[in-house]
């Protein structure tokens, strides 16, 4: 049998897929935001989420829109994702960006109000 790690959070498996990944940030809080198109590739993918390497550094829950290639010809997959982990690698040039996949992106900036809303309402009490 097999154990799994207790600190596990992924909803799904991932596979190891390296696969062409073409992104741009779409909403950030980041007032110079860098919104030109930049490549990459794939280290996994989930059917939640996927992780890439950047030269860009991007912070917690910036809305990412990509378009995931194969060979150049085939459309993985077209949408939206949310940054939830960033990892500096030691060489200091490139990060490791984990993202979940979203609807949009103003459907994330509708469910982060609507969430600190409800916790303004709670400490109030």
């Amino acid at each position: 049998m097999v154990k799994q790690a207790t600190d596990e959070r992924r909803r799904a498996v991932r596979a190891q897929r390296i696969l062409s990944i073409q992104y741009r940030v779409v909403q950030t809080k980041t007032r110079k935001a860098d919104k030109h198109w930049h490549l990459s590739t794939t280290h996994d993918m989930s059917a939640t989420g996927l992780s890439f390497l950047s030269d860009i550094v991007y912070r917690i829950d910036d809305v990412l829109e990509m378009h995931v290639v194969m060979s150049g010809v085939l459309d993985v997959f077209k949408g939206y994702g949310q940054v939830v982990r960033i990892d500096k690698k030691d060489t200091g040039s490139f990060c490791f960006i984990a993202v979940k996949f979203v609807k949009s992106p103003r459907t994330t900036a509708r469910r982060a109000k609507n969430t600190s809303t409800a916790v303004a309402r709670r400490f109030k009490k």
